[in-house]
């Protein structure tokens, strides 16, 4: 009789146990997920927003400067109602904040432009990241990995937008998103999980469209 409890109280253990596992798996579906692929499929395979046309932009010296001009532009007294930005003056502008240890930690990026959000696209030197942030999971990694950073922008103050990412994919692992914010700030060097991006107080408002950026002058202003 009492091998027969304990035969018993041994099964639903067991079952509380699958239970729970289950329970796991599902939440974590989506990350479960990104580390079979990133086990079975050694090919860069980040995205988050669709890569199309014009709506892809590259940081560089020219774009960054032309993206200056217009923001003086719309600083100046007198100064036009909007300016907009191009793809690759936009993602200038993103690299920018990124500041200079963000910068050196990653090559080839790229920014995609989709409605009302940025998509980021590098490859990443994972040490940058640190072993606190990955953990374990760190030996799933090669020393560098393709990246996509993707989340939403908005005038946040006076002289101030911030891309606020909510999505972190490293090759097809995808982070889950209460974790996005401390990794952000291992590239940037801040606290609030946002890269800034500096703009003239005048500017009140903006728009992200895949075509360009628009930065809107405040009224009065």
């Amino acid at each position: 009789m009492r091998g027969c409890l304990k035969d018993i109280l041994t099964g639903v253990g067991c079952l509380t146990v699958l239970f729970f596992v289950a329970m796991l798996g599902w939440h974590y579906r989506a990350q479960v997920g990104g580390v079979y692929h990133s086990i079975v499929d050694r090919r860069p395979q980040a995205a988050v927003v669709q890569d199309s046309g014009d709506a892809t932009g590259h940081p560089s010296a020219a774009a960054l400067a032309a993206a200056h001009k217009k923001q003086r532009e719309i600083g100046r007294k007198g100064g036009p109602a909007y300016v907009v930005l191009t793809p690759d003056e936009m993602a200038s502008l993103i690299a920018e904040g990124l500041g200079p240890a963000g910068a050196a930690a990653m090559d080839s990026i790229r920014v995609v432009l989709g409605e009302g959000r940025f998509a980021f696209h590098a490859s990443l030197k994972m040490d940058a990241l640190g072993p606190r942030v990955l953990g374990p999971m760190a030996m799933m990694f090669r020393d560098r990995e393709p990246i996509a950073v993707s989340g939403p922008a908005h005038v946040a103050a006076v002289g101030a937008v911030a891309w606020q990412p909510d999505s972190f994919v490293v090759r097809s692992f995808p982070f889950p998103k209460s974790t996005v914010p401390m990794m952000v700030d291992r590239l940037t060097g801040r606290p609030d999980g946002v890269v800034p991006i500096p703009v003239p107080a005048t500017v009140g408002d903006m728009r992200i469209r895949e075509s360009g950026v628009t930065f809107y002058r405040k009224a009065g202003k």
